[in-house]
């Protein structure tokens, strides 16, 4: 594979939208929500946002966020739990999904 074939960091934010990523900030917190958005100063617009525990436990349910692409530290494309996807199913709780 030469430099040519090589994926540029915008290419997998591109394979990445309208999927589950968890984001780090600067300051260690931690979300967890479906990529809806992103710009060339990888700006990032989530939906459907948890903020993580140390342990990925669900600390808060924040909705939809912004954030500021200077503050990322790393941004890691996920998949559901096969046992959390049934979770939630029946509620009425105004979200897509439970991850």
């Amino acid at each position: 594979m030469d430099m040519v074939d090589k994926l540029k960091p915008l290419d997998i934010l591109n394979k990445s939208l309208k999927s589950p990523v968890i984001v780090k900030i600067r300051g260690g917190r931690e979300f967890r929500g479906v990529l809806d958005g992103y710009d060339l100063h990888m700006n990032l617009v989530l939906s459907d946002v948890e903020e993580l525990n140390k342990d990925t436990s669900v600390k808060d349910l924040v909705g939809e966020i912004l954030l500021r692409g200077d503050n990322v530290v790393y941004i890691s494309p996920t998949v559901q739990k096969e046992t959390e996807k049934g979770e939630g199913k029946g509620k009425e709780s105004g979200r897509k999904e439970t991850w």
